[in-house]
């Protein structure tokens, strides 16, 4: 399992155990403005290795847990992004990366509305940490309000009065695989917390600095800061999707494609409102981080890459 944070530290730590619980992987700060030692790859080119693990072949689905009291618009803001993701410029720069086979990252999503549930805090507002991530998306499945689905990323959104351990002060977000979650499979998940909890951590417009209406491209600081977390692990999840399991790309100085360019933003525009944004998918702005393009086909050594928000 990989808990990582969108952070300008990389910390890199040992394999660890689902469910049972929980020894960082590779673990990221929140973002922090002070100098360190070991930073990503700050707009240079930058190599990541293929360790021979899988990637999504197929376009995988993206299902969102709602744990919490989500409003309809935040829904509605990170709903339209996963379902107008495929296709984009922005997600082409996944298709960069491909498998032992020769087969690469499909620029294609599948989301919509029914790929939803909304968790009414089965757990309470105090989560112990990723066996209760996990144990949330045992139940969600288990009960068939969603599918049992291995080409699947489960996302698990905790709103912004749920506490988890960990959550603003060592990660953002994280995304790992899990074998217990359905026993016998390999089950992809996400856990992403409402950076409304903590804005000067891990809120892009609040990093960012935006000043303009409204303080975000969507009027919504949290819901358009926790799509930008999740670009980050669905990224990451299309990527090396059995980190530690079976590694497939991640490189031994900035980690996997989204922590090498962690809290980069490339070129920044302003809106109407004069709200800071980076993309545009559909007719919405998204104020997003870039994303690791290779920038060869190799898949042996240290394969170069470039930190983009669009290919």
């Amino acid at each position: 399992m990989k808990k990582l944070c969108l952070g300008l530290v990389i910390a890199v730590c040992l394999a660890c155990s689902a469910f049972a619980q929980d020894n960082t992987a590779h673990a990221l700060r929140p973002y922090d403005k002070t100098p360190h030692a070991l930073t990503n790859c700050n707009g240079n080119p930058c190599d990541i290795n293929y360790n021979g693990g899988p990637v999504f072949e197929k376009a995988p689905t993206v299902y969102i847990i709602w744990y919490g009291n989500w409003s309809t618009k935040d829904k509605g803001i990170i709903d339209y992004y996963f379902s107008h993701l495929g296709g984009t410029t922005q997600e082409k720069i996944n298709t960069t990366y491909s498998d032992s086979t020769g087969k690469h990252i499909l620029n294609a999503v599948n989301h919509s509305t029914k790929d939803d549930y909304h968790d009414n805090y089965s757990l309470g507002k105090s989560l112990n940490g990723d066996s209760d991530i996990q144990t949330i998306v045992h139940k969600t499945i288990k009960n068939k309000h969603l599918p049992n689905d291995t080409n699947g990323i489960y996302f698990v959104l905790t709103y912004k009065d749920v506490t988890d351990a960990g959550f603003c002060t060592q990660f953002c977000g994280y995304h790992g695989p899990s074998t217990s979650i359905v026993t016998g499979e390999v089950i992809h998940y996400s856990m992403v917390g409402d950076p409304d909890q903590c804005p000067s951590g891990c809120e892009t417009s609040a990093v960012l600095g935006d000043k303009g209406k409204g303080g975000s491209p969507n009027m919504d600081p949290g819901a358009d800061g926790a799509t930008a977390i999740m670009w980050h692990e669905f990224s990451e999840s299309s990527s090396d999707p059995e980190v530690n399991l079976n590694t497939a790309w991640a490189g031994n100085f900035c980690g996997e494609s989204g922590d090498c360019c962690a809290w980069l933003f490339g070129t920044v525009k302003t809106d109407k409102n004069g709200n800071y944004y980076t993309n545009t998918i559909g007719t919405k702005n998204y104020v997003m981080q870039e994303m690791l393009q290779l920038t060869s086909k190799s898949r042996t050594g240290n394969v170069p890459g470039a930190c983009k928000n669009v290919y």
